[in-house]
């Protein structure tokens, strides 16, 4: 009896150190929420969580409600530090419920979160396909999910061969091998720079990532060695060599984005780095690292890098995005700052074209009327953020707000001032830079002033005149001296002034 009873616990022993860790993901409404099975204590799981860009989930009722089906077992969840961790248990047809476990016990797996951005839905092939964790030790074979953590590596077969079609790894995305040589070697069996290389004794597999041993030569009559296409004979006539295509022909793959990568017995065409296959051709996907905002789509038939609400690609920089605003008002975008909210100020930025209001602790982006500024020389339209200038017929636009004559007789006004298509909608009607009612006023006030003015200076002289008319000159003549008058001599005349002369020089003495 106890000899049973040995026998028995070593072989459910074994079989739970023979099994293949497992793991299953769910991709319903919460993606990136995967249970790992295999048992381990509380430090193991999480350094296993983390090894794989994860964290251990939380005690939380949707992480509860979402885990995967199919697992027996007491599975880590993230804990406080402390001597007792948490656990979840999970039994067929029972409800699962959490538990305080010692930290040092192993239990039968843990569950991981994953940023949902970072996971991969199922790949789209046409074989079967394998899935197996690459960043944790021992790998785990990933079965029946419907979403795969960062790390996963795909392996397709459909031909039927013993080597895989296609190996992918799973980051944000799906990426085909040969990737980044850093990464796992970038999916080679043997060595990769840049592409998977094999030892001199084997040759590339035309999954470009497999080595295959090279074909033996093939003895003809005469002793002559035949070689299938894509080999030839080696400098010795002892063997078969590999034909390089990529250095023997100019003529292949000459396509944009495309390189040439010489397999056993022939070359395929890739993309090369920063390219991406799609619909048989490859498309430029670099721009795509350099978005500011990390968001890039194809359109018309190239990647281009697509901001978020609020924003618009920079016209100076493609892979920049700017504020955009296609109102006349809209929200500015504030940056916190406690200190400066105490003070009622806020450090807050607008687009080109509009000034910061800040109105009941609220900052608006408010449109600057540029054609208030006299921005153009004759018709000026204010656009959101911008302006543009127009000119009378006759004229043409020069530098985008200067007015010149036309100077040849073939040239007509009317397409020189048509105004240049705007990415915005116009808020305000064409208008001249100065309204011709200011000018006509102008003329009026300056022709009432000059009236006036000549009125007055006319009723100055006059007055003056009137004024010299009526001068006395007896209140300031001096008591000796003489005034003569002049008048007609006669000889009656002079005696008689003779006379009065000489009466008052004796009345003198």
């Amino acid at each position: 009896m106890n000899r049973a009873l040995i026998l028995c616990g070593f072989w459910v022993w074994l079989r739970d150190a023979t099994a293949e860790p497992v793991v299953r993901c769910t991709g319903r409404s919460a993606p990136g929420l995967c249970l790992f099975q295999n048992r381990v204590d509380f430090r193991g799981a999480e350094q296993s969580c983390r090894l794989t860009n994860g964290q251990l989930a939380e005690n939380q009722t949707e992480v509860l409600v979402e885990l995967p089906d199919g697992f027996d077992g007491r599975f880590w969840l993230r804990s406080p530090r402390g001597t007792h961790c948490t656990a979840v248990s999970m039994r067929s047809g029972a409800n699962v419920t959490v538990q305080s476990v010692p930290c040092r016990n192993q239990l039968d797996g843990f569950v991981c979160r994953f940023d949902p951005s970072e996971v991969c839905s199922p790949v789209q092939g046409i074989g079967h396909v394998t899935y197996t964790t690459s960043f944790v030790t021992p790998n785990f074979a990933v079965v029946d999910s419907d979403s795969f953590p960062p790390g996963t590596v795909a392996e397709e077969v459909w031909s039927g061969g013993p080597y895989p079609d296609s190996k992918q790894l799973c980051h944000g995305r799906w990426h085909r091998a040969p990737w980044f040589c850093e990464v796992l070697l970038g999916g080679c069996e043997h060595e990769c720079d840049h592409l998977c290389t094999c030892p001199v004794t084997h040759a590339l597999h035309p999954n470009n990532f497999s080595c295959v041993a090279r074909a033996p030569a093939t003895p003809a009559p005469g002793h002559q060695i035949q070689c299938r296409s894509g080999f030839e004979p080696s400098l010795d006539g002892t063997r078969c060599v590999d034909v390089d295509e990529c250095a023997e022909e100019e003529d292949s793959c000459t396509e944009e984005g495309e390189e040439c990568v010489n397999t056993d017995g022939g070359y395929e065409c890739t993309c090369m780095e920063g390219f991406e296959e799609e619909d048989g051709a490859c498309v430029n996907a670099s721009i795509c690292l350099l978005c500011e905002h990390s968001n890039c789509s194809r359109v018309s038939g190239e990647f281009r890098c697509v901001c978020r609400d609020g924003y618009r690609v920079s016209p100076r920089d493609p892979t920049r995005c700017d504020q955009y605003c296609p109102e006349r008002v809209c929200r500015a975008v504030c940056h916190r700052d406690p200190d400066l909210e105490e003070r009622d100020m806020q450090q807050c930025t607008c687009p080109d074209g509009y000034i910061v209001d800040l109105v009941n602790r609220t900052a608006d982006c408010v449109d600057i009327d540029e054609c208030e500024q006299q921005m153009c020389d004759h018709l000026c339209e204010n656009t959101f953020g911008s302006y543009r200038c127009a000119c009378h017929r006759g004229f043409r636009l020069e530098r985008g707000d200067r007015c010149v004559p036309l100077e040849e007789k073939g040239e007509k006004g009317e397409e020189e001032n048509r105004l240049p298509p705007s990415p915005n909608e116009s808020p305000e009607p064409l208008r001249p830079a100065l309204p011709s009612y200011i000018k006509a006023g102008s003329v009026l006030g300056i022709t009432v002033f000059l009236v006036l003015c000549a009125a007055g200076l006319g009723c100055l002289v006059r007055t003056m005149m009137r004024r010299c008319g009526r001068l006395d000159l007896t209140s300031i003549r001096h008591p000796d001296l003489d005034i003569f008058y002049l008048q007609q001599v006669t000889t009656e005349t002079y005696k008689r002034l003779s006379f009065d002369k000489q009466s008052k020089s004796d009345m003198r003495l």
